[in-house]
């Protein structure tokens, strides 16, 4: 059973309310939804991620922070244009393992409307395309949803993330050691369903400071893309 966590503030109770009531919603009640996104990915493996490759983590278990930057998306009417949501995660062995726990943390300037939409995207409630519905079936906590600042930067692999006092997330690419000039690194996944092509790129700083999910994985594996998903 996933564990929601309620807060007092009515904005928290209201998107719990919200999700909740549609757990269980049939496809024909999910509105059509689209996002074209930046997508920066880091974790704990080694640089590539072997989990693209044979599904298993370079250490045995998966820590995961990743940032949506919504160029441009909606959610039947809702425009989820210009938003930015940050999935983390950790999972104590393989993610297709289970017993994954997810925090969300959503832009605070995201109105009412704009909140339960990405929620319900996010959350895999509204299935579609991307890694979300598939990545639910493997979570044991979802814990409630953060509405934050959050800073992003978005250029290429230098791209950088952060919540104040939370999470810092800082990309650099690798460096050819012999001329020092910056090493290009595509990976290619025709049938992927985060991304289907990535460039690949490390982290200088990645970490994130919560009761639930802390933790330091700077030094490893990191991937930009430009993913485009659609629903249900």
């Amino acid at each position: 059973m996933k564990h929601f966590a309620v807060r007092d503030n009515q904005d928290y109770r209201n998107a719990f309310l919200h999700a909740a009531s549609i757990y269980f919603m049939t496809t024909t009640q999910i509105p059509q939804w689209s996002m074209k996104c930046d997508y920066v990915e880091t974790c704990n493996c080694d640089y590539a991620c072997p989990c693209n490759f044979n599904g298993f983590p370079s250490n045995g278990f998966c820590r995961a922070l990743v940032l949506y930057h919504i160029r441009t998306g909606n959610y039947g009417d809702v425009r989820l244009d210009g938003l930015d949501v940050v999935y983390a995660a950790s999972w104590p062995k393989a993610i297709h393992e289970g017993n994954g726990i997810m925090q969300l943390f959503i832009t605070n300037r995201a109105s009412k409307d704009q909140r339960a939409a990405l929620l319900d995207i996010l959350s895999g409630k509204a299935k579609g395309e991307g890694a979300f519905a598939i990545f639910a079936s493997t979570l044991k906590y979802v814990l409630e949803p953060q509405f934050v600042d959050i800073n992003v930067k978005i250029d290429g692999k230098k791209s950088s993330f952060s919540v104040p006092g939370v999470m810092d997330v800082q990309l650099e690419s690798f460096k050819n050691p012999v001329t020092g000039e910056e090493h290009e690194v595509k990976v290619q996944l025709p049938k992927g369903f985060a991304w289907k092509l990535a460039d690949a790129a490390k982290t200088a700083v990645m970490r994130i400071v919560t009761p639930s999910l802390n933790f330091d994985e700077s030094g490893r594996n990191a991937y930009v893309a430009m993913v485009e998903y659609k629903g249900p």
